[in-house]
């Protein structure tokens, strides 16, 4: 998931770019202007960008670890539950059916 993440920054830098340019060149402005409009729309939505993928980071990134921790942990439990008594190794005061 991480590798998704990592991405968003570019692509909405360049989404943007790509939306401000069309509407600049149908809008008729001159080149000056147009590579102005460009350049202020790239770098402000390859900031917005940066911070969306810090917000998912911190918020979806940690989730997902902690549920994996959580997944192991019950596996270890249980693999600690059956290590304590073997199935063939019961005794018979053990035995459910003995009274």
């Amino acid at each position: 998931m991480n590798d998704k993440i990592k991405y968003i920054p570019a692509i909405l830098s360049l989404t943007a770019g790509l939306i401000a340019s069309i509407i600049a060149i149908t809008s008729n402005y001159d080149t000056l202007h147009i590579m102005i409009i460009i350049l202020v729309a790239l770098v402000a939505f390859y900031a917005a960008g940066v911070i969306v993928r810090l917000i998912f980071e911190k918020n979806f990134v940690i989730r997902v670890e902690e549920e994996a921790d959580g997944e192991d942990n019950t596996q270890s439990s249980e693999d600690e539950e059956k290590e304590e008594i073997p199935e063939g190794e019961q005794t018979e005061g053990d035995s459910p059916d003995a009274e």
